[in-house]
């Protein structure tokens, strides 16, 4: 398994579970990009649950705030990115409606948010190897 999806994984499986899916994604990250764990973690906390109100996918913004930390951040790169990961939806993005279409399948939210992080990593890690 990937370096970083198995540290997402372990901050989300720590009891309690308090990292939200940009919050994992930001402090998977976050010695690579020169900061520390807890501010990666204050920067995130209010994207998580589509920002708090349903919005885009905290693990989509989450990835997006990691690629512009690497200096990844252009258009082409972003929309590649998001993309991406709306196509493997059926065209979805936002927190509500990718935990509506979950709960329609019978999914559980915990195990839906932690394949988005997933995605969102290994789309993260690709991108940077392809775009370096």
């Amino acid at each position: 398994m990937n370096k970083h999806v198995e540290k997402a994984m372990a901050l989300r499986n720590a009891t309690p579970m308090v990292n939200n899916c940009a919050q994992a994604i930001m402090r998977t990250y976050a010695s690579e990009l020169g900061l520390d764990e807890d501010l990666a973690a204050k920067l995130a906390c209010n994207f998580g649950g589509g920002m708090k109100c349903g919005s885009v996918c905290g693990a989509i913004t989450g990835g997006i705030m990691v690629l512009g930390a690497k200096g990844l951040d252009s258009p082409k790169i972003v929309g590649e990115f998001k993309n991406a990961i709306a196509n493997n939806h059926d065209g979805m993005v936002n927190c509500s409606d990718l935990l509506r279409a979950n709960a329609k399948k019978g999914g559980i939210k915990k195990v839906h948010c932690d394949a988005m992080i997933k995605e969102a990593i290994e789309l993260i890690d690709q991108l940077e190897e392809k775009y370096k």
